[in-house]
């Protein structure tokens, strides 16, 4: 694998992040070991917007971290789809969903339902329609929870969707059941991604 830095990014990237100390990181990998799902060391996921910044889902919402400040300390793992346009596609939509969180503040999430998504399957990616139902609720102010990995899968399904590509044939499972382990299995037999590097801590 690449040592990637910042200026290797590009838009739609998706970093895995190794999972940290935090008390929310160690519940997710408790919990995915529990579940017997492969790849726990991964704590969290984000989508790379541009060279500085990725968009990730926390429990106090949608935020947009600058990966050579905030996030410095962390590693990542980073997937690029092969489809630039799609990657482009994917991170627009993040910014969107993160503009609506700083508008209304209504896309948290809490340890609770971050366990949620860890028991009880992959589940079925949405349809169409599914897509359009839960953009009215988010832009109304409706409160809808986005766990960090849900919000990448989430997002590159309604990305594939709106430029004309079925949300299935980009990412299989429901969004709501993806954890970071999950994630992470799909990516690596998905062949709509590649794996492009790594990124150390405090190696931007």
């Amino acid at each position: 694998m690449k040592q990637l830095r910042c200026r290797d990014l590009r838009p739609g990237d998706i970093l895995l992040k190794m999972a940290t100390n935090t008390f929310t990181n160690r519940l997710i990998r408790f919990g995915q070991e529990l579940a017997g799902q492969p790849n726990a060391f991964l704590g969290h996921a984000a989508i790379a917007l541009d060279t500085q910044f990725a968009i990730e889902a926390q429990a106090h919402g949608i935020t947009a971290n600058h990966l050579a400040m905030k996030d410095k300390e962390c590693g990542y793992i980073v997937y690029r789809p092969n489809n630039a346009s799609l990657g482009r596609g994917a991170a627009t939509a993040a910014k969107l969903l993160l503009d609506v969180n700083q508008r209304h503040g209504n896309l948290k999430y809490g340890a609770g339902g971050a366990l949620k998504s860890i028991f009880g399957g992959p589940g079925v990616a949405k349809s169409g329609g599914d897509f359009d139902t839960l953009l009215d609720r988010v832009l109304a102010g409706r409160n809808q929870p986005f766990f960090c990995s849900q919000f990448v899968v989430y997002v590159y399904q309604w990305a594939a969707e709106q430029s004309g590509m079925s949300p299935q044939s980009v990412f299989s499972v429901s969004d709501a059941k993806a954890t970071p382990s999950v994630l992470a299995s799909t990516l690596v037999s998905n062949p709509r991604f590649a794996e492009a590097g790594y990124m150390l801590p405090n190696e931007r």
